[in-house]
């Protein structure tokens, strides 16, 4: 199990920012943009458990962006938001959601945008619109592929397929 460095510094600079500390915040996201090359900004608001695989490498979040418990980035994620600081509009990303490398969310100009619960989007996937809690979109731009309980039955029939093959 890797040591989680972005992650912590991530939780070090939030916590800063929510208690005053503007510039504390702002040097430690410094240095977690020196240490790992992401941009994780204090204003996000971030569930816990979140895990930034490959030491966060290139990720970069708007501040503008809600992210739930459990989720999973890779590297080179990008969550963007076409408005500014402060505004009403968000990217909410659900509990449990994974993105895949060099996935690219992108809220257009003054809207807001939602990845619901337990959602997979696939590496290089381009996302400009709300996806539904449980499915899996993949693709530039972005479509839905299936849900997630027809991938864990497909993997469930192989696991079965396997252990017969195995015991035979």
């Amino acid at each position: 199990m890797r040591p989680k460095t972005p992650e912590l510094l991530w939780y070090y600079s939030r916590w800063f920012y929510q208690r005053g500390f503007r510039r504390l915040a702002r040097s430690v996201k410094t240095v977690n943009w020196c240490l790992h090359k992401c941009l994780l900004p204090a204003e996000a608001t971030v569930g816990s458990e979140i895990t930034l695989e490959h030491y966060a490498l290139g990720v970069v979040i708007h501040p503008q962006v809600k992210i739930g418990e459990r989720c999973r980035f890779y590297q080179h994620v990008t969550i963007a938001a076409e408005s500014p600081i402060g505004s009403d509009h968000f990217v909410s990303i659900g509990n449990d959601v994974t993105l895949g490398s060099h996935a690219i969310v992108v809220a257009r100009n003054f809207h807001s945008l939602t990845i619901g619960d337990g959602a997979y989007i696939g590496a290089g996937a381009v996302v400009t619109r709300d996806v539904p809690a449980g499915e899996i979109w993949a693709g530039n731009p972005a479509k839905f592929i299936g849900t997630v309980s027809d991938r864990n039955d497909r993997m469930s029939r192989l696991n079965d397929e396997n252990n017969k093959q195995s015991t035979v």
